[in-house]
């Protein structure tokens, strides 16, 4: 069974913000209330230096940065470095997860999963406390 600690924190990073709601309800189903999302690449990296979130959820598929390039602009920012990162994806193109994997990923899931799986994907990260 996943358990965090109460003020475990996500950011989402949705450009185009339709799975932001769900993936909301399905956090909070897992008992994490502390969430915020951003639509943009850009400001992502900005509200990651600014709140440091436990974990960031994010899409692979971005503009005006692609997944690869954030994720390594990320990676090159010490402060940032070791916070995991989940892919959420709805394009089960195998090059996209050898591509996210390579950039340094933590975990990376197809969509459309249950609460079940997502849970899962962060017990593989080790949330547990």
């Amino acid at each position: 069974m996943l358990r965090l600690d109460p003020t475990f924190s996500v950011l989402i990073l949705d450009p185009k913000e339709k799975a932001t709601p769900i993936l909301k309800r399905m956090l909070g189903e897992i008992g994490i209330v502390q969430i915020e999302s951003v639509s943009n690449p850009v400001d992502g990296l900005a509200r990651l230096r600014e709140v440091k979130p436990d974990l960031l959820l994010t899409d692979w598929q971005m503009e005006p940065m692609g997944g690869g390039e954030f994720l390594r602009t990320m990676r090159s920012d010490p402060t940032l470095a070791e916070m995991p990162v989940l892919v959420v994806t709805a394009d089960p193109e195998p090059k996209l997860f050898f591509e996210a994997m390579d950039a340094g990923v933590n975990a990376y899931a197809i969509a459309p999963f249950s609460t079940q799986v997502l849970a899962s994907k962060l017990e593989a990260i080790k949330f547990n406390r």
